[in-house]
């Protein structure tokens, strides 16, 4: 794997991130949602009562237009992304006052080429890395 985007901002976050268990490093899922934009999603420790614990999954926001174009062909083929938070901006710390996250991507350079016709309608054997 080699990083696809070094670092990238998280655009509409969804929630405060300042108590939220959001943490440096902490793995992110990107999927489409129903407005054809990439949405980025981490899983929060949920506590209930008496110890008992289970990570829930919260969507955190959106990859920015370009991310989410450069990342695209990948998230079409379903190919193997590490996707890690590697900044947390509070927004007390900030000038704009608001909450920043940004992350990286990491993948196989050759998944970001866009899919050829033929590649759409069959699918792809896994390779090794």
């Amino acid at each position: 794997m080699q990083a696809l985007i070094h670092q990238t901002r998280i655009d509409g976050l969804q929630f405060a991130i300042q108590g939220s268990g959001v943490t440096l490093g902490q793995d992110v899922a990107l999927e489409y949602d129903q407005q054809n934009r990439v949405a980025a999603f981490v899983k929060l420790p949920a506590r209930w009562s008496f110890g008992f614990s289970r990570n829930k999954r919260k969507q955190l926001g959106y990859l920015g237009p370009d991310a989410a174009m450069l990342i695209t062909p990948a998230l079409e083929r379903q190919a193997p992304l590490r996707v890690r938070i590697v900044e947390l901006e509070p927004a007390h710390a900030r000038e704009e006052g608001i909450d920043q996250v940004s992350v990286s991507i990491w993948g196989r350079p050759s998944d970001l080429q866009p899919l050829t016709q033929e590649q759409s309608v069959q699918p792809q054997a896994p390779s090794e890395d």
